[in-house]
């Protein structure tokens, strides 16, 4: 007889990592969005937002290719 072990949920976990990256994604946006039109020019503290923005995209990306 065989010992009934844990459901694989390793599917869940991609579900839900790919669920907060797609949260966290819409909120760099906006943060985006926003910054970038309350800056004066030549004013670039937007670029870490956009940075992080970038990466949360391709993990998501690299997430769905999975």
């Amino acid at each position: 007889m065989r010992a009934a072990g844990p459901v694989c949920s390793i599917p869940r976990h991609w579900e839900r990592l790919a669920l907060s990256l797609s949260d966290r994604r819409d909120q760099l946006l906006e943060r985006l969005a926003q910054q970038v039109e309350a800056l004066p020019a030549d004013n670039e503290s937007w670029l870490s937002t956009e940075r992080e923005l970038m990466a949360a995209e391709s993990a998501l990306r690299r997430l769905q290719a999975i």
